[in-house]
């Protein structure tokens, strides 16, 4: 298949044919993908690895600001952004504006990630079309308690789930020995029945 397709490119082949003649039938295997928008390499560190920690399989790009998520959006679709709100060059309040003006881009899970946790900046960002929002500082289960609940609304949890590695995702808990033991159903282990005590 890969040769295939290269030889297509190369323009050794035309488009859309097989070296015997047939259409090229190319399998579909969707990545899910987030975008981590923030100007603070910290953050995005610390997102970037509560995503690989906790949802094996997902692809994760990165933008230091929303310019750059603007442009990097405009290049390739994502299934979740995840963005701070105080950022140089365009806030992540202009970005989520212009995230939903774009017709790609009008339903995609977009949480606010902020250290502004007034009622009137929740408010601004509720009318621009925020998906959800999550105030810093912020724990790794809080991260992934708003992007589990993202995911799971758009669908794309179930997706991340059928084409992750082996690992459990719903846990939360990757390596968990127990899980592994268990293929991740720890309800196959059941307490031992305590032994019958003999009668006087």
């Amino acid at each position: 298949m890969f040769l295939r397709a290269t030889a297509a490119r190369l323009g050794i082949l035309p488009a859309g044919e097989a070296i015997l003649g047939g259409p090229v039938q190319e399998k579909s295997m969707s990545k899910v993908s987030a975008l981590v928008v923030d100007d603070a390499p910290f953050i995005r560190d610390l997102m970037k690895k509560g995503l690989r920690d906790n949802f094996p399989g997902l692809h994760i790009e990165e933008a230091v600001n929303g310019r750059k998520a603007q442009q990097l959006l405009s290049r390739q679709n994502v299934d979740l952004i995840l963005c701070d709100w105080e950022m140089p060059e365009m806030s992540g309040l202009e970005l989520l504006t212009w995230c939903r003006a774009q017709e790609n881009l009008k339903t995609t899970p977009f949480i606010m990630v902020t250290s502004r946790g007034d009622k009137e900046n929740v408010v601004q960002a509720i009318q621009a079309g925020v998906s959800d929002y999550i105030g810093k500082p912020f724990s790794n289960d809080q991260l992934v308690a708003k992007i589990k609940k993202a995911l799971s609304r758009s669908g794309k949890l179930e997706a991340l789930a059928a084409h992750a590695p082996r690992r459990e995702i719903a846990s939360g808990m990757a390596n968990d020995s127990l899980a592994a033991l268990t293929g991740g159903r720890a309800e196959v282990i059941k307490p031992a029945a305590s032994p019958a005590k003999p009668a006087p």
